[in-house]
């Protein structure tokens, strides 16, 4: 056992990769990434949803999801409206083959979730549930002593440019005045 096994937050990330690689397998072969996936199942869930929101419920930044919107939306998944008065926000919704190719990647994904549920019983579950939103809690609690406690790094004094040397060119000079003076001569 190493060091790394012993760490509560590497075992956790360690199952979020299997857990996203396994249905990455499942999706991949329906022309969708898990985001393209999480993000049909909470718009078909939400319809109209923003896309901040969108972002927020996916566990992205708004910037994958405008990408990810993009690929949908290419791929005739969704449709994104503007709102009238909402400036630039744009309403999304799913599309009727949104719906049906969701339909068939979510009990693909169904699959691999119940590859892991059938690992615990369901009071297991529910305790597994439980001691989760615990972990969570205790950062969305301390976000502002967290914040407080990572020290500023020092502040450095600015640098200045190194100050530049005049160009002198007497060679240059002097080649030119040798042939002037022999331009003179001929």
């Amino acid at each position: 056992m190493t060091a790394m096994d012993d760490r509560l937050g590497h075992v956790v990330k360690s199952l979020e990769q299997e857990l996203s690689g396994a249905k990455d397998a499942v999706l991949r072969p329906m022309g969708l990434t898990v985001p393209q996936y999480s993000a049909l199942l909470v718009i078909a869930e939400t319809p109209g949803i923003s896309g901040a929101e969108l972002a927020r419920q996916c566990l992205v930044t708004p910037q994958t999801m405008t990408t990810v919107l993009g690929n949908l939306t290419v791929k005739g998944l969704i449709e994104r409206r503007t709102v009238p008065g909402q400036g630039r926000a744009m309403e999304t919704t799913i599309t009727r083959s949104g719906k049906s190719l969701l339909a068939r990647a979510d009990k693909k994904v169904e699959e691999v979730e119940g590859l892991l549920a059938g690992q615990l019983s369901k009071t297991d579950q529910a305790t597994l549930r439980k001691l989760l939103e615990k972990c969570r809690g205790a950062f969305a609690e301390g976000k502002a002593s967290f914040a407080e406690s990572v020290e500023a790094p020092a502040a450095r004094p600015a640098r200045k440019a190194p100050a530049k040397k005049a160009v002198t060119r007497p060679a240059k000079k002097a080649a030119t005045k040798k042939t002037a003076s022999r331009a003179k001569k001929a």
